[in-house]
């Protein structure tokens, strides 16, 4: 259907109000017919369609139900999972650091997501990382605003050239919190003047260059500048940027993270939101489309937000609507050179972290060796099939193949993340037989779970092995602050989180490739 874009003194207060507000739960039958009527009757701004089997025919419903350039947005941090190409983690491109991976990667993105009806995501991330903390690292391109600029900036030109909506998040940055705002609130204890000189500056280069149509608001408190309440829920917060210049779009995150959840509920937040400057709420997925828009219609009649912000809001929502509708048509093709650059990613991120004169291959390939894979709670060492499930990016199958592949003569064995004694001392009674020993570990990042970190159980098996001087290797995928708590070892690969990277990772040790990554952080290990 040919979309027209709408005008706001055409719209009802009622249709005004929809325009602030993001759809979710599309995968309800019964919801998603009340989200096609919201549609038609021009009362919703945007839509987050799930990404999954279900998403043509989502998407499929949502254009023929819209006559206007609705926002059709979802999480695409990866990269587009439904593409046959391959999902890289920020972490992962950070570590490469070159600007046709970056560009490569957003093409990608935009092409596969445009093709199924998407226009626009919730990214680049544009957080500079303070230190360690839950779901957070491998997210982040760099620990300095330059880092952070060099990726995002790259990233965000593709995305405008397309007509592909953007967002920087998760405004204002600043991770010196320690907790998943997912779980619960978080506190940052930056100063404004702080902010401006590091976390706000890639906001604003971006601003500068027109790359930031819109931002995310955070759910952590600044309490040097506003104690009383979150970002998201902070007038004085969000008019830093808007005080210099900034008049996109602005979304809430989740409201359904607990660090707004558990403090404020749901009758009364949107509108609060609404007032503090945000431009488009992200509601509660747990909570049904018509009762959610129905607490934020609510607020607006209770007088918790003004007819004059609402007014304001919906320009802007129907400004960014109109930019992206202009380009609705235009999809990047990818060059095999963009092909080539997606493919090598995983490769050149590999980093090796080693001891003055130290290689970081091993040597020897057929010396006898003993491998430990450190595996998750539900694996199965005997049933390879039991790798195959949704989500998974760790497979200590193939890495053991791929071991017993580049060294014959090793041993590999196989330790659970949460060991019992039995499996410690399999691999300590192993560790007799062999002069040299390597450790292959990993770790998670997911919202709610509250650590990014390997289990003490690891941490301790290590350190007790260490001790006799044959860890000749530790390869570590996934947040690599994760091996701080390691006691030295001279030779540290790390893969990150991106799947492909674990053959790469055993090709460095074997000699056969160089390790050609950077840490994008600065992190003393011991």
């Amino acid at each position: 259907m040919k979309t027209k874009s709408l005008k706001i003194e055409e719209l009802s207060t009622e249709q005004k109000i929809g325009m602030l507000f993001c759809a979710r739960r599309c995968g309800k039958a019964e919801e998603f017919e009340q989200t096609l009527e919201m549609i038609r009757n021009h009362s919703l701004g945007s839509v987050q369609v799930p990404i999954n089997d279900k998403t043509p025919e989502i998407i499929k419903a949502i254009k023929e139900a819209a006559d206007y350039p609705i926002l059709i947005i979802n999480d695409m941090e990866e990269g587009y999972p439904r593409s046959n190409l391959p999902c890289i983690p920020a972490l992962t491109l950070a570590a490469c650091d070159n600007p046709n991976y970056y560009r490569a990667f957003a093409k990608a993105v935009v092409a596969g997501a445009k093709k199924e009806g998407y226009n626009g995501t919730w990214g680049p991330i544009v957080d500079i990382l303070v230190n360690d903390g839950p779901c957070r690292v491998k997210r982040v391109f760099g620990d300095t605003p330059e880092k952070v600029i060099k990726a995002t900036a790259e990233i965000a030109k593709v995305y405008k050239e397309y007509g592909f909506m953007s967002t920087g998040k998760h405004y204002p940055g600043s991770e010196d919190s320690i907790y998943d705002t997912h779980m619960t609130e978080g506190i940052c204890h930056v100063t404004e003047e702080q902010l401006l000189n590091n976390d706000l500056v890639p906001y604003l280069e971006l601003m500068k260059q027109g790359l930031l149509p819109s931002i995310m608001t955070g759910h952590k408190v600044f309490d040097k500048i506003d104690p009383d309440y979150p970002a998201s829920v902070s007038k004085k917060v969000i008019d830093i940027i808007r005080s210099r210049g900034f008049n996109g779009v602005a979304f809430t995150d989740s409201l359904a993270m607990m660090g707004i959840l558990q403090k404020y509920g749901e009758e009364n937040i949107m509108g609060m939101c609404v007032a503090a400057g945000n431009d488009i709420i992200l509601p509660n997925y747990r909570t049904p489309v018509d009762i959610a828009y129905g607490y934020l219609l609510q607020n607006y009649r209770d007088g918790v937000f003004s007819e004059e912000r609402l007014n304001e809001a919906c320009a802007r929502v129907l400004a960014l609507q109109a930019e992206i509708g202009a380009k609705a048509d235009l999809i990047p093709e990818l060059t095999e050179e963009d092909i080539q650059c997606l493919s090598d990613i995983s490769r050149d991120a590999v980093t090796a972290i080693t001891d003055g004169g130290v290689s970081a291959d091993l040597g020897d390939a057929n010396k006898k060796r003993l491998f430990a894979i450190v595996t998750p709670l539900d694996f199965k060492d005997n049933s390879p099939e039991e790798e195959v499930v949704s989500g998974a990016w760790y497979f200590p199958h193939k890495i053991a193949n791929k071991i017993k592949e580049e060294f014959p003569n090793s041993e590999v064995v196989f330790v659970s993340e949460y060991a019992n004694p039995m499996g410690n001392e399999k691999v300590l009674l192993a560790a007799t037989k062999h002069d040299e020993v390597i450790f292959i570990t990993f770790c998670n990042t997911s919202p709610y779970l509250g650590t990014d970190c390997m289990t003490r159980r690891t941490e301790a098996l290590i350190n007790a092995l260490n001790t006799s001087g044959k860890v000749k290797a530790l390869v570590h995928f996934g947040n690599p602050y994760a091996v701080k708590p390691i006691n030295h070892i001279p030779r540290i690969l790390l893969g990150y989180t991106a799947p492909e990277s674990q053959n790469y990772a055993i090709e460095v040790l074997a000699g056969k490739i160089e390790a050609k990554g950077h840490l994008p952080f600065d992190i003393k290990f011991n």
